[in-house]
């Protein structure tokens, strides 16, 4: 088996591929924790440098905004007002017209009653009248006959 020297130390050909993937991990952290420190330099110089960007156009836009949102606001108070007062006049128009309609329900009843009263009167006079007429035609017819049958109206 090979062997090295190195230091004063003997290294034998097992030992040796155990050393080699050692060195190998130590290396590669070593590495990696240098990548690391790099970046966390970079990240740093990245931040103090860094600069605010200028959002005063944004304030400006959004001062103007919430003005706009009070106005708003405010005109929909008034309008909630608007509703409440003509919600209100509603229902008094509502409660007028149902009294109306029941008052023009209950004159149409009477009208009705008062037509059909009448109508029932109308006809009692016109039956009683029709009896009249047929009373005073057969009293008519009754005299015609007699006269034309009195022996005083004969001709010969």
């Amino acid at each position: 088996m090979a062997e090295i020297d190195f230091a004063g130390l003997k290294i034998s050909g097992g030992k040796l591929l155990l050393v080699i993937p050692l060195l190998g991990s130590i290396l590669a952290a070593m590495w990696g924790g240098f990548e690391l420190y790099q970046r966390l330099l970079t990240a740093e110089q990245a931040i103090t440098e860094y600069v605010s960007p200028d959002f005063s156009e944004y304030d400006e836009a959004l001062a103007v905004i919430d003005t706009k949102i009070g106005n708003v606001d405010s005109l929909i108070t008034a309008l909630e007002r608007e509703l409440d007062r003509l919600q209100t006049d509603i229902d008094v128009v509502e409660k007028i017209a149902r009294s109306t309609d029941d008052t023009v329900a209950e004159a149409t009843r009477e009208m009705r009653d008062d037509v059909y009263a009448l109508e029932e009167r109308v006809n009692d006079s016109l039956r009683e009248i029709n009896n009249e007429l047929r009373a005073m035609r057969d009293d008519l017819e009754e005299r015609i006959q007699r006269i034309l049958d009195n022996p005083l109206n004969l001709e010969e």
